[in-house]
């Protein structure tokens, strides 16, 4: 045992961990629980005060307390809820014990005249009893301990393996006793000393050993801190970078204000403020980095277009070369959309402006690229095309970034380094909640536009129920045969083994059943010539784009769709929206897609069909919630609060990705604090040596991105 202590258990596998064999090890595999670090990262979910334990008779309706006692009567109760019950008793009296779920495991589990040690909250319903307590074996000879216990999240295969609380509490007492317990990548300790924190392991072994409640809440707030600590430091690197970067230019205001003239709406005043705080940073002599957020359909691309306009009108700083413009989007839908829209008012102003998409000729391709590195090209709109090493532009001065979301930090970075430390306005339609904003784009001055263009009717928003599917497709056809084009949208490209979720191919089929059906009906207008097609981001580019051309010019009035609609495609006539599956979206996702249609004169619904049974129930209040409002700023909390921050710095921010120990709503006044904690750390020369520094600046520092060509 002391040979195998002496080990660096960083370097083991940890099956050779006493107890655990083949059976064990696979159900710890299943939990997600594979190496020391997801050992020890497995924080307990909550702690159990087992310091005191009271008398059966001394119990308190309303107390939380730790009982010891033995089983007397235990069984399953059938009837309209089956529960467990059992009675445990320890001679000052007897208190039920009363489980509604797991009711065949409990009562495999608890036997009569076995002890147990129960903590819970105690009720009255004809006499003492406890609802799902704690339950923990106590063996006969077994003496109380009195100590503070933690409560892991145990997998059912973690049960069916015999590996429960007790069997974790065991197995962390086995790794904490190695004599020199690390791991790699914990934050350097010449780090943790300047801010007065415990060493990483010591908190560690705090949160699995805990001594005492206060020691549990200081060692939960440091790692807190830590984790947050990395994006903090990043942000206030990359803002204090900018104060030593930028160039002078000049703004040509007469091309924005002839630009402006010939547009055919005067811009809210939202966009007004926006483009006016735009100019100015773009004026400065330093380093201008922004976000434009706001919903969907308030105007950011005009802005953009305009921001575009007062640096390419110029004549950079005074040498007679203009300087270039980059917007990038995240699809060539969107990028010819762009490109369709704007490029009238860039010939009008006398500037070049070009489209390369993935799917740009390699011949046409050839002639943008010299023309971006001559100078001849003042405007590229692009996808990621334009970050590939062959892009090079002779002057770039601005980077516009649409729908930021879905780029993460080393594509952006890598757009930037085409050029003299561009300027750079990331855009977003997805509203962003002020936490999030602060921890991600702290190095961004953050713009909003809150009002949306004169004459927008609001979208109205209606749940429905799982029953009335078939009054949904009657409603939906009757509406298309009059004229007015419908998005039908999937959660699924492909059929759902679990039987929940029809996938695009079935609803395609199922909407064209149900037409078929209706052939000869005397419904408004024809229903029997109604076309329904379907599309979803694992078809053709080609196929996919020429089928959504096709349901813009009226030729296919139901279009079920994916998310792959949820950016980029504006068919004003659209006014019609069906989600199946609400509840398998985010609320801003949702927002997004609803954003689809109300973009013409006429009235625009959207429809969110309810799933049956506990997903239904599950999501009610979530999806009344988002039904009554279109304020993005609003959802954007409601989201966060729900499903929790996302990818942060991912290359798709796909809501999967969460904070281990921050809590993106409890602990919002921790982000503040730690920016300028980070803000010390990086202007107090004095507190470190060099090595120290580096070694810091390793822990937190961005670890370069390589894309598929190679650029960084």
């Amino acid at each position: 045992m002391k040979a195998y202590l002496a080990r660096n258990p960083s370097n083991m596998d940890i099956s050779q961990l006493p107890g655990l064999g083949p059976k064990r090890m696979e159900a710890l595999r299943k939990a997600g629980l594979c190496s020391f670090a997801d050992l020890l990262y497995n924080i307990p979910r909550t702690y159990l005060d087992q310091t005191k334990v009271t008398p059966i008779g001394n119990c308190r309706v309303g107390e939380k307390v730790v009982l010891i006692g033995t089983i007397k009567r235990a069984g399953v109760v059938r009837g309209r809820r089956s529960r467990f019950m059992a009675t445990l008793t320890d001679g000052t009296g007897e208190i039920q014990l009363l489980f509604f779920q797991g009711t065949s495991w409990w009562a495999r589990r608890v036997k009569n005249d076995t002890r147990w040690l129960v903590t819970g909250q105690v009720g009255d319903y004809r006499g003492l009893q406890m609802t799902h307590p704690d339950m923990q074996p106590f063996d006969d000879d077994e003496e109380f301990s009195g100590c503070i216990q933690p409560v892991y999240p145990i997998s059912e295969a973690c049960r069916e393996a015999r590996m429960e609380q007790k069997f974790f509490r065991g197995l962390y007492k086995t790794i904490f006793k190695f004599p020199d317990l690390t791991l790699p990548g914990l934050c350097p300790k010449e780090l943790t000393d300047y801010l007065h924190f415990a060493p990483v392991m010591e908190n560690l072994r705090t949160l699995h050993q805990p001594k005492d409640f206060p020691s549990i809440y200081r060692a939960k707030r440091e790692m807190k801190v830590l984790e947050l600590l990395p994006f903090c430091l990043r942000m206030v690197k990359r803002r204090e970078n900018q104060k030593q970067r930028g160039h002078e230019r000049q703004i040509d205001l007469g091309t924005v204000m002839a630009a402006r003239a010939s547009l055919p709406f005067e811009l809210t005043r939202g966009q007004e403020v926006a483009l006016g705080t735009i100019v100015e940073g773009l004026n400065g002599k330093k380093q201008f980095h922004a976000l434009l957020q706001g919903d969907v359909g308030c105007g950011k691309t005009v802005v953009a277009m305009l921001a575009m306009m007062a640096v390419c009108g110029g004549n950079g700083a005074g040498n007679g070369m203009r300087e270039q413009c980059a917007m990038m989007v995240p699809t060539d839908i969107l990028a010819r959309q762009h490109y369709k829209s704007l490029k009238p008012f860039f010939d009008a102003a006398g500037l070049n402006v070009r489209l390369l998409v993935g799917a740009t000729p390699a011949a046409e391709k050839k002639v943008i690229l010299g023309e971006l590195q001559m100078g001849l090209c003042n405007v590229v709109i692009g996808t990621h095309a334009l970050f590939s090493k062959d892009v090079c532009f002779a002057k770039l001065g601005l980077v516009i970034i649409d729908e930021q979301h879905r780029f993460g930090v080393g594509q952006r970075e890598a757009l930037l380094a085409k050029g003299d430390y561009p300027d750079m306005l990331v855009m977003s339609a997805t509203p962003i909640p002020r936490s999030l904003a602060m921890t991600l784009y702290g190095d961004l001055k953050v713009i909003s536009i809150k009002e949306k263009p004169a004459g927008r009717k609001p979208i109205r928003t209606r749940l429905v129920p799982a029953e009335k599917r078939d009054d949904m497709k009657k409603f939906i056809c009757n509406e298309a045969a009059r004229g007015n084009l419908c998005y039908w949208i999937a959660s699924r490209v492909g059929a759902d083994d679990e039987g929940g979720a029809r996938s695009v191919d079935e609803i395609v089929e199922e909407l064209r059943a149900f037409i078929k059906s209706k052939a000869g009906s005397n419904g408004t207008g024809n229903v029997a010539d109604l076309k329904v097609a379907g599309v979803h981001g694992q078809m053709a580019e080609a196929e996919r784009d020429e089928i959504i051309a096709q349901f813009a010019a009226g030729k296919i009035q139901i279009l079920v769709a994916t998310t792959v609609i949820e950016v980029g495609v504006n068919v004003p006539a659209a006014n019609l929206m069906v989600i199946d599956q609400p509840d398998r979206f985010g609320l801003a996702q949702l927002h997004q897609l609803r954003g689809r249609v109300g973009r013409g004169d006429a009235q625009a619904w959207c429809f969110l069909m309810i799933p049956e049974g506990d997903a239904a129930e599950s999501s009610m209040e979530r999806l009344s919630k988002f039904s009554v409002t279109e304020d993005g700023f609003e959802i954007a909390e409601l989201d966060l609060q729900t499903r929790g921050a996302g990818n942060l710095e991912g290359n798709e921010q796909s809501g999967a990705w969460v904070f281990r120990w921050f809590d993106w709503i409890a602990d919002q006044e921790l982000i503040s604090q730690t920016l300028e904690t980070a803000d010390h750390i990086l202007k107090d020369a004095s507190a470190f040596d060099e090595r120290a520094r580096e070694k810091i600046q390793a822990w937190y520092d961005e670890k370069p991105v390589v894309n598929a060509d190679g650029v960084h």
